[in-house]
This record gives C-alpha cells, structure tokens and sequence, in this order.
C-alpha cells in the first residue's frame, strides 16, 4: 500500500482518465491526452468503474487512436480502486454518474473529480494569469469555479456510451472525447510549469484548438 507522502508525490504530475469498462472511451481519452502531454513529465492512465480486467480496447478505439496520432492505446482493462484516485491529481470521468462513483469510493478526491466536458466548461473561469504548482493544485483551483460557471445543461457535460452502437455513434462519442482531451490539454500547458506550451506530438483535432486560458 503507498503511503500519504508516496500518493502526494504521484498526484503532482498524474492524470487519471474513468469510463465503465476501460475498454472503449477511456483508452481513447488516456491515449489522446497523453500525446497531447508528451515531453511535460505529465503521466495519463486510465481505468474503469466496472472494468473488464485485462481486456485490450475494442478494435474502434484503437483505430481511432491510432488515425487521430499514429499511436496505440496499450491500455488494459483496470478497475477503478480508491487507491488509484488518491494517487492521482485530476480525475476525468465520461459522465456525471462515473464521477459520482470516483466521489463514493474516495471522498477525498471530490475536488480533483470532474468530467472531461465539465473541466473544459469551468476552466475558462480561473483566475486571469493564475499559475499552479501541480496538476493536483490546478484541479482544486477549477473546482473553485463551479459556482461561477453555474450547473451545466442536461446532458452537457457527458459523453455517451458508443459500445455496441453504430459506427457513427463511435466517431461521435470519440469526437467529443478528442475535444474535450484538446481543451484539457492546452489549460494543463497553460496553467501549469510544463516547458513548451506547444504541443509535443501532433494530433488531429475536430476544430482548432481552443485557447491557452
């Protein structure tokens, strides 16, 4: 078991990215992101709340990640524990629900938890200028922005479940996901002592990227 002073150490400069299975939009958002963070000693893992141990992504995933970057998801399935929260300093979830669960099973994690969508949405609201010395520090300074941002709309901040769906309802979901792992991305750049505030590595985004807040 990781003690408090290992688990403060690995939240720094941690990521942790929760879907249901781990097969399917998470492997597609820790694969994103983490091209997005190369070079910034920023690390991304991913995990599920009723994860399929073990499994590799779902073949959909692993095209998407690997047209979008040139790389492949080496995610396993991994099932979400209190301990993997404690040791991360930002928690992204797909929908509201999941970040519920994050919150049930680590209460102290409720200001690091948010979903991908939600973090773009308050971040915009940070303090003109702010800087932060950790991921962990970063993620508690856009909770702070929750009152400010006031309540999203219905539906607003998820991602939908694509599995099983149509081929068109992935590209959507995934969609969404490549977004939203843009945005993260450039405030984790912008807000944080990472070095080059250009992206590392290449990714193909829906739409330019958002700014720098």
């Amino acid at each position: 078991m990781a003690t408090s002073g290992e688990a403060e150490d690995s939240r720094a400069w941690s990521v942790l990215i929760v879907c249901t299975a781990n097969i399917c939009r998470s492997p597609v958002g820790a694969g994103l992101l983490e091209v997005h963070m190369a070079g910034t000693g920023i690390s991304v893992s991913s995990a599920g709340t009723r994860a399929l141990i073990d499994h590799p992504p779902v073949p959909e995933a692993v095209d998407y990640v690997r047209r979008r970057t040139g790389t492949t998801p080496r995610t396993r399935g991994t099932p979400l524990t209190a301990q993997l929260v404690r040791g991360r300093g930002l928690i992204l979830t797909m929908t509201e629900q999941q970040r519920a669960e994050v919150v049930r099973i680590a209460p102290g994690a409720l200001r690091r938890v948010f979903t991908l969508r939600q973090f773009v949405r308050l971040a915009p609201h940070l303090p003109p200028g702010a800087s932060y010395a950790t991921v962990c520090m970063l993620a508690e300074g856009v909770a702070r922005c929750r009152t400010l941002a006031g309540p999203a709309r219905d539906g607003e901040d998820d991602i939908v479940d694509p599995y099983g769906g149509p081929p068109t309802l992935y590209e959507e979901s995934f969609a969404l996901i490549a977004r939203a792992s843009s945005g993260i991305a450039a405030v984790l750049r912008a807000r944080l002592a990472v070095g080059d505030t250009e992206r590392a590595s290449p990714v193909g985004d829906p739409e330019p990227m958002p700014p720098a807040w």
